[in-house]
């Protein structure tokens, strides 16, 4: 029965050593071993979560947005596959029975090194990068991250130097053997092992700080980007309003010549027909003096009535023509080149300073208000309708009063050819004071017809300079505004809401 015994337990104590998990190159448990998986495990997740982030593609042209996101992807991208691959070496190596310790440790000291060696060359190169296109608190964050990141894998890595020579004198304990529970736990400190588990925990909860900091920075250029866009969009079509706006007036101004000239025309017929029977009058009479004013009376409904009105038309639909292409829309208010608030506030915002945020959501509408929403345009062409409306009545009450003085001509003209017989004698007589009635009418004409084209003229011209003094002072308020607004939102950026 005893012998029976021991060849049992001699049994189950080959059977425990057989099948015991392997742990850093030697054949046998460590205790606490699984933990460190599970928290290397956890590293790992979070090192993935760091290029988690995806950027839609850039719609503006800023090169200094998407310089910067490229340089922030490549960050992330290389975490992304470093920090991994040295947790899988490190979870590789609790899973290692080979034996040769120091060949296991190698692995896991190889992929740190690629990892140091990254932080060391090729980070510091890409954070001088950022640090010229996005300034100095982006550069600060990712400084401060790494910083902190390192020294965690540094103490992992001291760790498991001590790990390693522990695990070392066990294995050349047992003599590269199965190494029993019993040494393991004269040569390797449980505490070792906790302290490792630990170190890893403090690694995995530093890096979503690091995560923050590239999604923040992404996230504040993709919103810099669609906000820049937006402005650029939106300035597109307040200039093409301005366009429109021209065409509007040319169209509704310009159908303000359509009643005059039709007015004008009916004019014309009107009193042609009469004005040609007055003049058969006055030749009938035979005296001279009427018969030539009548003539000159006929000549302007039929030539000189037509002539003023070709001259009021060819000035002025012309001028409202130049006047709806009088402003300069070829020019994009909100984008001069230089320094522009819009450019300052996207610079503030992908800064990631700690007032960012809270700038652009105070700026960013205000700003968009003031450049884009407001067509000046219209505002400045809305103020001549009526004058020109005006313009227009004036015109139509003059045409009226020249037919007040045509329309007594042909009543006029054969009032004397139906005298009494007891002063037929006078009928010359009569003929001579008619005609210098009409003399006073004809030499009326001559300012009448000038004074209609030269009110267009002068109105027109007023509409000129008055619509040049109106685009002028809104685009001057819009410079002072400008003035005003880059100091405001760099003041914002480093002093932050105002108490």
């Amino acid at each position: 029965m005893y012998a029976l015994a021991v060849s049992v337990a001699l049994a189950c104590i080959v059977l425990q050593v057989a099948y015991s998990r392997p742990d850093f190159g030697i054949r046998g448990t460590i205790d606490g071993v699984s933990n460190v998986n599970s928290r290397a495990i956890l590293v790992k997740e979070y090192f993935l979560r760091v290029n988690d982030y995806i950027i839609p593609d850039q719609k503006s042209d800023i090169a200094t947005l998407r310089d910067a996101a490229k340089t922030l992807q490549a960050i992330g991208q290389s975490v992304n596959n470093l920090g991994p691959a040295l947790m899988d070496a490190l979870t590789t190596a609790t899973d290692n029975d080979s034996g040769d310790v120091n060949a296991t440790f190698a692995l896991i000291n190889m992929a740190r090194l690629n990892f140091e060696g990254y932080v060391e060359i090729n980070l510091n190169e890409q954070i001088l990068n950022l640090n010229t296109l996005l300034g100095m608190h982006v550069r600060d964050q990712l400084v401060d991250d790494f910083y902190h990141i390192s020294n965690r894998l540094a103490a992992v890595n001291n760790t498991l130097g001590q790990l390693q020579s522990a695990v070392v004198a066990a294995n050349n304990a047992a003599g590269g053997g199965p190494v029993s529970q019993d040494l393991i736990k004269q040569f390797v400190n449980a505490d070792l092992v906790a302290q490792l588990s630990r170190h890893l925990t403090l690694l995995a909860y530093r890096i979503p700080v690091l995560t923050y900091t590239v999604t923040s920075s992404l996230e504040n250029i993709e919103q810099a980007d669609a906000y820049y866009y937006g402005l650029v969009q939106d300035s597109d079509r307040v200039l093409n309003e301005i366009e429109t706006s021209g065409d509007e007036f040319n169209m509704l101004a310009g159908n303000y010549s359509l009643l005059v000239e039709q007015q004008m025309n009916q004019l014309i017929a009107d009193y042609k027909p009469e004005l040609s029977f007055a003049n058969d009058s006055a030749t009938a009479l035979n005296v001279t003096a009427l018969a030539t004013v009548v003539t000159d009376l006929k000549n302007v409904t039929d030539a000189k009535l037509a002539e003023t009105l070709k001259a009021y038309k060819d000035l002025y639909l012309p001028a409202i023509l130049a006047l709806s292409r009088l402003l300069p829309i070829e020019s994009n208010f909100s984008f001069l080149t230089g320094e522009n608030p819009a450019a300052v506030l996207v610079g503030v915002l992908i800064a990631n300073g700690p007032f960012s945020r809270f700038c652009f959501w105070k700026y960013s509408s205000l700003l968009h208000n003031i450049l884009l929403t407001s067509n000046f345009a219209a505002e400045c062409y809305d103020r001549e309708y009526n004058r020109l409306s005006t313009l227009q009545q004036a015109l139509l009450l003059q045409i009226e009063l020249i037919s007040y003085s045509l329309e007594i001509v042909n009543p006029y003209s054969v009032v004397c050819g139906f005298l009494p017989p007891s002063v037929a004698l006078r009928t010359e007589q009569c003929a001579n004071e008619i005609a210098s009635y009409f003399n006073i009418i004809s030499n009326d004409f001559s300012s009448k017809l000038g004074a209609f084209v030269n009110l267009t003229s002068i109105e027109l011209n007023a509409s000129k300079q008055r619509l040049s003094v109106c685009w002028s002072a809104k685009i001057q308020s819009t410079f002072v505004k400008y003035q005003t607004l880059i100091p405001e939102i760099r003041n914002c950026s480093v002093t932050g809401p105002e108490l």
